[in-house]
C-alpha cells in the first residue's frame, strides 16, 4: 500500500493566491451598475460626463476660444453658451465623441458594458446587447481605444520595470486558420509504403549543418508582429504591476527594445528581462539590468523574474485570439493599449473604472483616426516602433458586391 501511494502522481500545484479574487467578490468591487445608469436623468448624464471631462459641471473652458468661466447653460439643449465668444458647445464638443448621433446615455451604457469585460467584449456582442448597428459600435469602441492609446499609454516609469516581447500575429496562424483543431476530417487516404517510389538518396554531406535558428527572419511570415511590453512593479509585495506601457514592432531587435525602454523608463530604473540578446546593452542606459534564463526557471532566488510582463502577454493573447479573434495589424496597438488599461485598472471598482475610461477618452481632443470612418476616412498606416508603415486593407475591394445570405 505504501508503494502504491508513493507511485501516485502528484497534483498540479495550485496558483498562489494574490487577493484578486477576494477583491472582485467584495462589496467595494461593484458600486455601480446598469440600474444606476437607468435611473439617471438626461441632465444627470450630462453632469456626470462633464465632471469626467472638466472636473466640474459649472466651470469649464470653452472648446472654441478657451475662456474658462461659468458659462450660460441652456437646459433645453443641454449645451452651454460661451461668455467670451458667444458660441455654444456640448459636453462632447472637441472630443472623440464630437458630432455623435447616439444619445449620450447609450454611449455610457455601451462603454460601461465594454469596460467590465475581463479581456474585452467584441463589437458583435455589444451590437446584440444594445440594438445598434455594427459599424456604430465598432467605431465607438475604437474611439475609446484611441483615447486610451493617446491619453493613457503615455508617461515615464521609474522603479523596477519588467520587459518582454511576444508574437501577436502571423505565428502559425496559417496552419490553424479555417481548419479543425481536433477531430474532423482525417485527410486524403494514405498510399501504402510498398507502392511508393523509393526516396532519392540524400546528397553527400558537405560542411557543418545549419544551426536551428539559421535564417530565422527569412522564414517568418510577412505579417508577424511583436508586442513589446514594459510593466512597473508595485512597491507593495503581492500587488503585482501598477503601470503598463506597450508598443508594436516588426522584430524584437536591440534597436526596437532600446527605443521602447528609453522612451518609457527613466535612467534610474531597474529593468528585468529574459536572456534574449537584444536586451544585452541595457546596462548602459539604466541603473541596473538583470536577466532570467527561462530554460532554467521562472525566477531566481533573489526575485529576478519578468512574470508580470509574461502575465500581460497572456492577457493580450487571450484578447486577440479568444475575444476579438481577428485583430488586424493596423489596429494592433489600439487593442494592446486596451489590454494595458484593463490590466492596470483590474482593482478599481465599476464606477471608478468607468470614470477612468471616460476621463482618458475625453482628454485627447478630437479623434484623429475615426472621424468619418463610415464614409471611408480610414487610417492608412500601422503605428510601429520603427515608424508608421502603410497597412494593408482588409475590407471589400472597390466595386465588390456583398454575398447573398445562405
Amino acid at each position: 500500500m505504501a508503494t502504491a501511494a508513493a507511485e501516485k502522481p502528484a497534483l498540479f500545484p495550485i496558483r498562489k493566491r494574490t487577493g484578486t479574487a477576494a477583491y472582485h467578490l467584495s462589496k467595494e468591487a461593484v458600486d455601480f451598475g446598469f440600474e444606476e445608469l437607468e435611473r439617471m436623468t438626461k441632465r444627470q448624464v450630462v453632469t456626470f460626463v462633464a465632471e469626467m471631462r472638466w472636473g466640474s459641471a459649472k466651470e469649464m473652458p470653452c472648446p472654441h476660444c478657451g475662456t474658462f468661466d461659468e458659462h450660460y447653460f441652456r437646459p433645453l439643449e443641454d449645451r452651454w453658451k460661451c461668455k467670451g465668444c458667444g458660441k455654444t458647445f456640448s459636453v462632447t464638443s472637441g472630443t472623440v465623441f464630437a458630432d455623435r448621433k447616439l444619445p449620450l446615455v447609450k454611449i455610457l451604457k455601451v462603454a460601461f458594458s465594454w469596460a467590465n469585460g475581463a479581456s474585452g467584449k467584441p463589437a458583435l456582442q455589444l451590437r446584440r446587447d444594445w440594438n445598434v448597428s455594427y459599424p456604430t459600435v465598432f467605431t465607438l469602441l475604437h474611439k475609446l481605444r484611441e483615447g486610451l492609446l493617446r491619453g493613457f499609454n503615455t508617461g515615464i516609469l521609474c522603479g523596477v520595470q519588467e520587459m518582454d516581447g511576444m508574437d501577436v500575429n502571423g505565428r502559425r496562424y496559417k496552419e490553424k486558420r479555417n481548419r479543425p483543431q481536433a477531430g474532423g476530417r482525417t485527410g486524403e487516404p494514405k498510399i501504402p509504403a510498398h507502392l511508393l517510389k523509393p526516396e532519392p538518396s540524400p546528397p553527400e554531406f558537405v560542411g557543418p549543418p545549419d544551426p536551428p535558428k539559421h535564417a530565422k527572419k527569412a522564414k517568418q511570415p510577412a505579417d508577424r508582429r511583436l508586442l513589446i511590453v514594459m510593466r512597473q512593479r508595485s512597491v507593495s509585495s503581492g500587488k503585482g504591476a501598477v503601470a503598463t506601457r506597450i508598443a508594436i514592432a516588426l522584430s524584437e531587435s536591440a534597436a526596437t527594445v532600446t527605443a521602447v525602454a528609453t522612451r518609457f523608463a527613466s535612467a534610474e530604473s531597474v529593468v528585468l528581462s529574459d536572456e534574449d540578446p537584444s536586451y544585452a546593452g541595457f546596462s548602459k542606459y539604466f541603473a541596473m539590468h538583470k536577466t532570467i534564463n527561462h530554460s532554467k526557471g521562472y525566477a531566481l532566488p533573489d526575485g529576478t523574474n519578468n512574470n508580470q510582463a509574461e502575465s500581460f502577454n497572456w492577457r493580450m493573447r487571450r484578447g486577440v485570439e479568444g475575444i476579438y479573434l481577428s485583430a488586424s495589424n493596423k489596429y494592433l496597438k489600439d487593442y494592446a493599449a486596451e489590454q494595458a488599461w484593463r490590466e492596470d485598472t483590474r482593482r478599481l471598482s465599476t464606477s471608478k473604472k468607468l470614470r477612468h475610461l471616460l476621463h482618458a477618452a475625453l482628454s485627447v481632443g478630437m479623434s484623429l483616426w475615426w472621424r468619418g470612418y463610415s464614409h471611408g476616412a480610414h487610417r492608412g498606416e500601422e503605428l510601429l516602433v520603427e515608424g508608421p508603415m502603410a497597412a494593408r486593407g482588409r475590407g471589400r475591394k472597390a466595386g465588390a458586391k456583398p454575398k447573398p445570405p445562405r
